[in-house]
């Protein structure tokens, strides 16, 4: 009797379980509320009712993936410019007296490769204010050519710390080679002369262009309802005219070249380790829609450092420094889409082991040969259907977590997903990467990663100054493997490679 009675309490308590999580799944359905305005202003509000705060956030599509190579870096020099004036709150310290006076918590703008945002976080009963706040910011910015001036210095300090960082050069170093038709779009900051020139009129063609209606997401989480925010969104923004929704990433980034094999040495990297980069060409989220679910749900069935892959690339590989430092990610993207396998490798003697670059070769094979056994049978490699409904989960349960704090959620989750992939995306999101089969794994695998078409893989790889120099060989593996040395001077997309 006892015996049966742990079996019922047992199977109750799985039960309760996954009623708790399918509860959870629907909550998070609800908790996102959007609509939309005449003019094609969208409206997204995530409701929570704990503290009286409401985090009011403004987004663009835009950013980088805007970029001609006359504009590169202008969209940060314009986020720079919203803060100082408008035609209400005209100076930078009228602007700063308005936050005050809405007892503002936390403020900030970013420009992204994909999106610009800004936020405030206020007291719930300074809402009206807070959305009437940015109305006057984004449709009446002054743009003062004088203020515009000082700005471009701020701007050009800014830039020129990103230009020296060692890890902005290998990404910028790697990524203009990849995307070598379009390498502006990849790039935030772009080169100082764009700046230099940059004039009010320059401002002016970004606002008209893509400070408009059809482009901007009024995204609230908080003490507040979307009936509340619509009808406030309606006055404050309402007047606002429609105009054309920018045409954003086209024409599409094309496949990656062959033959990308880059090597950096930086004074003041990890002692004794490289750290090297695979990446591979991957889908984009508006062209090939399916393929980043997909994408999605194999990056949790990778994930684990315990896991079948993990624990076959450690074991097939000498000298990795850790299963936990194995990734491989897909970062969503409307615009050039990639890949990216990265691990560190212990580099301990450097003049008496194989060469590190013969040794990061040798790892490239080994991840090939391990997608490939992957693809011919997904479902075998990670344990059948249970592991692929687990990934699956662990992906619901992401979003779940994330609703944890509306605030974040807004300025983080949730205008990434708009700005990227599109609102109707985000609220199909689960009920896609539920869809997805071991058929459709191993198809994704074969098409970008490791099939008979045999896709482009870039590698980079990071060593410390001092380990690179310690190898006599170093130079003859460079040339004999066919790699390049990345340095300042010839990262970027606007300097010779």
């Amino acid at each position: 009797m006892r015996h049966k009675r742990s079996w019922f309490c047992i199977l109750l308590s799985l039960f309760l379980m996954f009623l708790t999580l399918d509860t959870l799944v629907a909550q998070q359905a609800q908790a996102v509320r959007n609509a939309t305005l005449e003019n094609g202003l969208e409206v997204f509000v995530v409701e929570n009712h704990v503290v009286p705060l409401v985090t009011v956030c403004i987004a663009f599509r835009g950013g980088a993936i805007a970029h001609s190579p006359e504009t590169a870096g202008l969209f940060h020099l314009y986020e720079h410019m919203m803060f100082n004036g408008n035609d209400k709150y005209p100076t930078k310290d009228a602007f700063s007296a308005a936050l005050n006076r809405m007892g503002t918590t936390s403020w900030n703008g970013a420009t992204g490769r994909e999106y610009i945002n800004y936020f405030i976080s206020v007291p719930s009963e300074k809402l009206t204010d807070a959305i009437d706040f940015w109305a006057h910011a984004v449709m009446n910015p002054t743009l003062d050519a004088r203020v515009l001036e000082n700005e471009k210095q701020v701007v050009l300090n800014e830039i020129r710390g990103y230009h020296s960082d060692p890890s902005q050069i290998a990404l910028n170093g790697l990524e203009s080679r990849m995307f070598r038709d379009f390498p502006w779009r990849k790039n935030i900051d772009g080169p100082e002369s764009n700046i230099t020139r940059a004039n009010v009129t320059a401002l002016r063609d970004i606002q008209k262009t893509y400070y408009v209606p059809s482009n901007m997401a009024l995204l609230i989480g908080g003490d507040t309802s979307l009936e509340e925010v619509v009808k406030l969104a309606n006055e404050s923004f309402g007047s606002w005219a429609r105009a054309p929704e920018p045409l954003l990433a086209e024409p599409p980034h094309g496949p990656i070249p062959d033959g990308i094999r880059l090597v950096t040495s930086e004074d003041q990297f990890y002692r004794g380790i490289a750290q090297v980069e695979f990446r591979w060409r991957g889908p984009d989220v508006t062209r090939q829609t399916y393929d980043t679910y997909i994408s999605d749900v194999l990056l949790f069935l990778l994930s684990s450092p315990s896991g079948p892959f993990k624990s076959e690339i450690m074991r097939k590989v000498y000298g990795l420094y850790d299963a936990e430092y194995i990734d491989f990610v897909y970062p969503t993207s409307r615009d050039g889409g990639n890949y990216i396998f990265a691990t560190l490798m212990l580099v301990q003697r450097p003049a008496e082991e194989e060469p590190v670059l013969q040794r990061v070769e040798n790892l490239k094979s080994v991840v090939l040969d391990e997608f490939a056994l992957i693809a011919k049978d997904p479902s075998a490699y990670f344990g059948g259907d249970e592991a692929l409904e687990e990934a699956k989960t662990k992906l619901v349960d992401q979003n779940i977590y994330a609703l944890e704090s509306s605030g974040s959620f807004v300025t983080d989750t949730l205008t990434f997903w708009w700005s990227t992939a599109g609102t109707e995306y985000f609220f199909d999101y689960e009920e896609n990467c539920r869809k997805v089969s071991w058929e459709d794994i191993s198809s994704l695998i074969e098409r970008y990663l490791a099939g008979e078409s045999n896709p482009n893989v870039a590698t980079l790889v990071r060593l410390r100054t001092s380990t690179l120099n310690s190898d006599p060989r170093m130079d003859a593996k460079i040339s004999e493997l066919g790699y390049s040395r990345l340095t300042a001077q010839n990262a970027f997309w606007w300097q010779k490679q």
